[in-house]
């Protein structure tokens, strides 16, 4: 056989075999689509330095609720910096909160929401201690009578909750007993050193309404204490 004739067989069947080992591997190498990552969110500024940035950073958290939230809220009722506590239902007040460097307080009251946002800050105490302060009370504390209301608060624990509890979300409602009976739930977030309160209460003081408004301002809330801490 001459070397011409026994290449050709050869090269044929070299190129057979690249064709089949080729074929279903690109096919396997091809693109997939996936889909996109949410993103993370930003990275906490530094921790405060001073009374001032604590009391700068408290300001700049308080919401501004306008008529696209609900009609009553295009302007708040009332702001104030009075030494109000944050919740702590049958004690006193939490045992860190006198720790307390800056707060503010924003209320709208309308016909048919109430909201109040309370913001604190601390210099030297994580929120997130406050937070576990709250949880331990509520361990323990189902009811109990309003200092200087006149009414019975019974604590009720929506389920599914309005807004999923974590180390840094606590959320609960509670039923308010008076001449009347009106449920108000309470959101509790924490971020840094800061705690934002969110008390709110709906039409007729209806608990479903209640939770409602709460999941409703909830993420407002959450970005709010993003931009601070």
């Amino acid at each position: 056989m001459s070397l011409r004739r026994a290449t050709l067989p050869l090269l044929s069947l070299l190129l057979l075999i690249g064709t089949t080992a080729c074929g279903p591997s690109a096919a396997a190498e091809a693109p997939r689509w996936s889909a996109p990552e949410s993103p993370a969110p930003p990275p906490p500024p530094p921790a405060p330095t001073s009374t001032a940035e604590v009391g700068t950073r408290v300001k700049t958290a308080m919401l501004d609720l306008d008529a696209k939230f609900n009609p009553e809220t295009a302007a708040f009722t009332e702001e104030n910096s009075d030494a109000w506590k944050l919740i702590s239902l049958c004690k006193e007040s939490l045992p860190s909160d006198r720790k307390r460097t800056a707060y503010r307080e924003r209320v709208w009251d309308g016909d048919t929401v109430w909201i109040r946002q309370y913001v604190v800050g601390y210099l030297k105490v994580p929120g997130r201690k406050l937070a576990d302060e709250l949880r331990s009370v509520l361990k323990n504390c189902t009811q109990y009578e309003v200092p200087n209301d006149g009414r019975t608060s019974t604590i009720v624990r929506p389920s599914p909750p309005p807004v999923p509890n974590g180390p840094d979300v606590i959320t609960f409602c509670e039923r308010l007993k008076g001449n009347s009976t009106r449920h108000q739930c309470t959101l509790f977030v924490t971020r840094g050193n800061f705690v934002m309160e969110l008390d709110v209460s709906g039409e007729n003081g209806d608990l479903a309404a209640a939770t409602a408004l709460l999941k409703k301002i909830a993420p407002l809330a959450t970005t709010a204490l993003e931009k601070i801490a």
